[in-house]
């Protein structure tokens, strides 16, 4: 039996490649559209001439070097896609993301462990953005990224232990935003975002990404999917028993338990974790002799922790990064001299371990805006 295809439908997902292509690539003229995307040229000029009136593309300027310039058009910066507050345990961050896939950071406060004042700082902070800044109603999202148990779906907290905030409806919780809210495991989201930014996990057929923060976390992606799991705990490789002492990773592998153990040699003041761990670095380099043992005991659980993912989920790329995103670029060596002493060589060869690339910020909070910039291709 003959059936047509629908022009609409097919107009539609010529429309989703063609914002998909300039957000990726960042900018680009039409006939580079034309080009990549192999669509005829009248149904470019069509796309573009709507994407353009509905205020999704904007152009961006012309080429040089050419005598006749064409124009180069790129999705646009006018409004907001995502309002986004990354929480760890000692800091929250937030930030807005734009259509582009670019964000910028608006503020930072202490995460308050009670609930109740913690939602009420989330609003102070979003009556601010929403009155300095443009916002789209039918497209910009309020993002959590959250250090626990998430039920995407159900926009649901289930559990985050080092915060103790359990059994949590975050739509509900901020029903008053008058925006619609998700909410995502940190780790998700970060893998979410090397997904969307890095061709060698965009081109995976399994990935996995180590979260490091005050805990530690993990996320799977199959074939460009996010794994979450029946119960929304696949990745949770922090729960999981390393040592003989019945020892979880999440205690063996915690950045703030590390710097706890040093915290005589890099001081107890307000410094973030990150700016700590800098300076065990730099006495790492030093070859201070006790820091040099605590540390190499560390590395040593990271190896063994890479090892059992690499045997378990025998992936193509393994990233780390969080709240420290230079973990491989420092230790790598060592990290991988230990590795090589407890894995066959069989089983890690073409396996990549990096960092993230995201350096200057947690690639969790790059994550939220992607996670809306997806939701938004989606429903298009």
């Amino acid at each position: 039996m003959n059936t047509k295809l629908n022009p609409i439908s097919i107009k539609r997902e010529n429309k989703k490649l063609i914002l998909r292509y300039l957000i990726e690539k960042g900018q680009s003229s039409r006939m580079e559209i034309v080009r990549e995307t192999k669509l005829a040229q009248s149904a470019i000029w069509r796309i573009m001439g709507e994407l353009t009136s509905e205020g999704l593309v904007e152009e961006k300027g012309v080429t040089t070097g050419k005598r006749r310039k064409p124009v180069i058009y790129g999705p646009t910066r006018s409004f907001i896609t995502s309002v986004i507050y990354n929480v760890e345990v000692l800091e929250t961050l937030v930030a807005v993301g734009f259509l582009d896939g670019s964000w910028r950071l608006i503020e930072r406060f202490p995460t308050p462990m009670n609930f109740e004042s913690f939602r009420e700082r989330v609003k102070m902070a979003f009556e601010k953005i929403v009155a300095n800044r443009s916002v789209r109603e039918d497209i910009t999202k309020v993002v959590f990224s959250l250090p626990g148990m998430v039920n995407y779906e159900k926009k649901f907290l289930i559990y985050a232990p080092n915060l103790k905030w359990k059994n949590i409806d975050f739509q509900r919780a901020f029903e008053d935003l008058k925006m619609e809210v998700f909410v995502e495991n940190d780790a998700n989201l970060s893998l979410l975002a090397e997904q969307f930014f890095s061709k060698d996990v965009k081109k995976s057929k399994v990935a996995f990404f180590l979260y490091f923060g005050e805990g530690i976390g993990g996320a799977i992606s199959v074939d460009g999917n996010i794994v979450r799991g029946k119960n929304s705990a696949a990745g949770e490789i922090g729960h999981v028993i390393l040592d003989g002492d019945n020892s979880e990773i999440e205690r063996l592998l915690s950045v703030s338990g590390l710097i706890n153990k040093v915290q005589s040699w890099v001081g107890t003041g307000e410094n973030t974790i990150g700016e700590k761990f800098q300076q065990l670095k730099r006495l790492w380099f030093l070859g201070q002799k006790d820091v040099k043992e605590i540390l190499e005991d560390y590395l040593h659980h990271v190896a063994i922790v890479l090892r059992n993912i690499v045997y378990f989920l025998n992936p193509d790329v393994i990233v780390l990064g969080g709240l420290i995103n230079d973990i491989y670029e420092t230790f790598g060596p060592y990290i991988r001299r230990e590795l090589e002493t407890i894995t066959e060589k069989e089983i890690l060869a073409g396996v990549v371990i990096r960092d993230s690339i995201f350096k200057e910020v947690p690639p969790s909070l790059v994550g939220g805006n992607v996670l809306v910039i997806e939701h938004f291709l989606k429903t298009l």
